[in-house]
């Protein structure tokens, strides 16, 4: 295994449809260039609901992630549920663009602390569909497995196993 350590949350976000594009079209308003942290990160959920109710000229119900999540989760409003959509869909684009420009053929970890919170649903999202669309790789990509880390402590883990090889 090898831990490849970058920034490439800070990598242009693009956007695969109509909706993604008048998302990222109204985040720029407010921040100019939108990269991949600006939507697929905790505060990206609260980015893309904002955008969202800003699109639609509705009022701005939650004021949090998490609130944003909970709202999707039981159902309780309809542009939650679109947001965390959204956030599925653009992390799978954003995780098969990763695949194929890394070659990651033993397969995509997604650790962090957003997606286990909503596990069960990431699972079931268009997660999967939109990390094998990518036109004719398809085939390259249906056998790379994702794989989502849901140990809290990794980056101390980590840390830890590093200090342990010096």
């Amino acid at each position: 295994y090898h831990v490849l350590d970058t920034e490439g949350g800070h990598a242009d976000y693009a956007p695969i449809d109509e909706v993604q594009s008048a998302v990222v079209n109204r985040l720029r308003e407010t921040y100019g260039r939108v990269s991949l942290e600006r939507l697929l990160s905790g505060n990206g959920l609260l980015n893309i609901y904002t955008a969202l109710c800003g699109i639609e000229d509705t009022e701005v119900i939650f004021t949090t992630p998490a609130e944003v999540v909970a709202g999707a989760l039981d159902s309780s409003d309809q542009r939650a549920l679109q947001t965390l959509n959204i956030f599925c869909e653009g992390m799978g684009s954003a995780a098969g663009n990763l695949a194929l420009t890394y070659g990651a053929k033993g397969g995509i970890y997604i650790a962090g602390g957003v997606i286990p919170r909503f596990q069960e649903f990431f699972i079931n999202s268009g997660f999967r569909h939109k990390f094998e669309d990518k036109g004719r790789f398809v085939s390259y990509l249906q056998p790379i497995p994702v794989y989502l880390v849901t140990r809290s402590n990794l980056g101390l883990l980590g840390a830890a196993k590093k200090l342990q090889t010096i």
